[in-house]
């Protein structure tokens, strides 16, 4: 039987652990408080989901063990992107099974999709599957304004209806005929007019590789006093270098990275009533007090380091 999941969040963590059978983690890099949403409509074999945020945010996502994901914004700002290329709303998003994707927004950003178990796929025709393959390894496709229009419209359409019960779904054969009919007509609609890149072109690459090594290397130090130098030698790149790919892929420098990965830390462990106390984890973090802390911490988030451990036991509100 289909179950719906419907939240709203105030933290981007909270919020990037809500959905169902996903492994998430997304560190908040604008300042201001969180605004999120995330939708779920939780069947046998997928799911139909949406989910909104308002914030600049980098995203690690690998979707559900052996499924695949397709999605496609409503909202997005312009400088989003999605393994590696820009991020429209005429982009088309692929999520393999078992694979991290990287996903920075740089702002609002409004996503609705289809989670289907692969099993599912081998109700497609041999052209439509050959063709899902291939985006699969793309990840990130080009549509033309109508069909990623029209494929929009079929999501919004399908899942108002559903969450409704204007189309009932009293067993999984249905729950199962509902995934199928929506995933063919999307394939259908976007294998038309999808324009499919063999692959990210080298250079391009490169510098995603070299942001990959920098954040690797943060986040297995972000308790340790590192700076740009050692961030440099981590990801082989010069100062320079570093510099222009962070601002071409995650749109903020090295140094406020950093900062930002520290400050989201943070405040993941005083969510968590971690037993220190808040100049003990500033410390710990590598601020030089805790009045340094906390005047960053309420830039970034927009409250008292105080303000979050006072509220780290209250519960999401569902709509």
């Amino acid at each position: 039987m289909a179950t719906i999941h419907d939240h709203i969040w105030s933290d981007a963590q909270d919020q990037a652990q809500s959905l169902n059978g996903w492994q998430q983690h997304y560190e908040q890099l604008s300042c201001g408080r969180f605004q999120g949403h995330a939708w779920q409509m939780v069947m046998d074999q997928g799911a139909l989901l949406r989910e909104t945020s308002n914030l600049h945010l980098r995203q690690q996502i690998t979707p559900p063990r052996d499924h695949l994901v397709l999605a496609i914004p409503l909202a997005v700002q312009p400088g989003s992107s999605f393994a590696g290329r820009p991020l429209a709303r005429e982009s088309l998003l692929v999520f393999g099974a078992d694979d991290e994707h990287q996903l920075v927004s740089a702002g609002e950003l409004d996503l609705i999709g289809l989670s289907v178990h692969r099993d599912t796929l081998n109700q497609l025709t041999g052209a439509k599957l050959e063709w899902l393959h291939q985006a699969e390894r793309d990840r990130n496709l080009g549509l033309s304004p109508d069909t990623a229009s029209a494929i929009r419209h079929l999501l919004l359409a399908v899942t108002a209806n559903a969450a409704h019960g204007i189309a009932p779904l009293d067993s999984q054969a249905q729950e199962a005929e509902l995934l199928t009919a929506t995933l063919s007509q999307t394939v259908l609609l976007a294998m038309h007019s999808a324009t499919q890149d063999a692959s990210i072109p080298r250079r391009t690459d490169s510098r995603l590789k070299v942001v990959q090594r920098a954040i690797d290397f943060m986040q297995a130090h972000v308790h340790d006093p590192i700076g740009v130098p050692e961030i440099c030698a981590a990801a082989y790149a010069s100062r320079r270098s570093l510099q222009y790919c962070f601002e071409e892929f995650v749109h903020t420098t090295p140094q406020a990275y950093l900062r930002a990965l520290r400050l989201n830390a943070a405040r993941r462990m005083l969510k968590q009533n971690d037993a220190r106390g808040i100049t003990d984890i500033a410390c710990d973090l590598g601020f030089a007090s805790g009045s340094h802390f906390t005047r960053h911490y309420k830039v970034m988030f927009g409250e008292l380091p105080s303000q979050t451990l006072k509220a780290s036991g209250l519960a999401s509100h569902p709509f």
